[in-house]
């Protein structure tokens, strides 16, 4: 099974978000509730939690680079 991991909609008024740091890295196994990336809004800052478990096979969006909610920033396999 793929999982595309999409950044989400922290807040009513959230438009976009700046992925700041990458707690896990291409190939490292992932558990449900592990800690997957920092992202950085306007308005807070919040890790971001994993709801699947598996590999973690890409990271589409590097740290530092600011996207738009629902963009896919990395992808799963299980």
């Amino acid at each position: 099974m793929i999982y595309r991991i999409k950044l989400p909609r922290l807040g009513e008024t959230m438009e976009e978000g700046t992925l700041t740091t990458w707690h896990k890295q291409v190939g490292d196994a992932v558990a449900k509730g592990d800690l997957l990336y920092c992202v950085e809004t306007d308005k807070t800052s919040m890790d971001i939690e994993s709801v699947w478990a598996g590999q973690l096979q890409e990271i589409c969006c590097p740290a530092g680079q600011t996207i738009p909610v629902g963009t896919v920033v990395a992808v799963i396999s299980s």
